[in-house]
């Protein structure tokens, strides 16, 4: 019977990894047409800037889940896993949203240059966590932090979204459980502890994270695409007044 609840608990993990997989390279394409596509319309953002709070929020994650390895290491393995479930998700996502509201500009551009954050924040992780997992051996693992890269970039658009309709607290909540119940079906695996409840919530969250991340950008593109039609409107009032001021001054001037 406990190798039966063994076999069950593996093939949920295996499971829940390939349906993962399977999502996020589906929300890579996704995410990456709808980044290109607002890089056309949405303010342009230094790349030192993006660098510079992409490796604050990455160091700044890092500090805060060390304290939590510092607190709750020499605990059980189990309460260290719950806790990591939990804080990492928190943390992450708060630090991926700091640049929005330390920098200045429009909400545009502090916008892009979040997202843009995330990205940075996301290839970090990535690169770090990759090289650390193929020395190790694990060849697939290392792949497969590439392949979720933009499900961080989903979780912050996500959480964007709801902070651009001026509900910041609400975006930040959702964004950082969407986090903690994604990464928690494999910590538990690891603390081997059973993972069957919370492998049907992370998928959940998986898949709500999928079919959200469109009207998160979505929102933001039509919000885009206003400003853009406002500002050309006023440029063309502008020359439109400007024509008519040259048109009185040549009549005048004739008489």
């Amino acid at each position: 019977m406990v190798i039966g609840d063994e076999m069950l608990e593996v093939m949920i993990l295996v499971g829940y990894v390939i349906f993962v997989v399977g999502i996020g390279i589906k929300l890579y394409s996704k995410t990456d047409l709808w980044m290109s596509k607002l890089d056309r319309i949405t303010p342009f953002v230094e790349t030192y800037l993006v660098i510079k709070y992409g490796l604050f929020a990455f160091f700044f994650a890092v500090v805060l889940e060390t304290l939590i390895l510092f607190l709750f290491g020499s605990g059980s393995p189990l309460v260290l896993i719950v806790a990591l479930s939990v804080g990492v998700g928190f943390i992450e996502e708060g630090a991926k949203l700091m640049p929005y509201f330390i920098s200045k500009g429009k909400k545009l551009y502090r916008w892009h240059l979040t997202i843009k954050v995330a990205l940075a924040f996301a290839l970090i992780e990535a690169v770090l966590y990759g090289i650390m997992l193929f020395f190790s051996g694990n060849i697939l693992g290392a792949l497969l932090r590439i392949i979720v890269v933009m499900f961080h970039i989903a979780f912050t658009a996500i959480a964007l979204a709801d902070v651009l309709r001026g509900d910041s607290l609400a975006g930040y909540l959702k964004a950082s459980v969407l986090h903690s119940l994604y990464d928690a079906p494999v910590l538990l695996a690891l603390a081997e502890s059973s993972a069957v409840v919370i492998a049907v919530l992370s998928i959940v969250a998986v898949v709500y994270t999928y079919l959200n991340v469109d009207e998160a950008f979505g929102s933001v593109y039509a919000m885009a695409k206003r400003e853009l039609e406002e500002r050309r409107r006023k440029a063309q009032e502008f020359w439109a007044k400007s024509e008519m001021g040259v048109s009185e001054s040549d009549f005048t001037s004739s008489l």
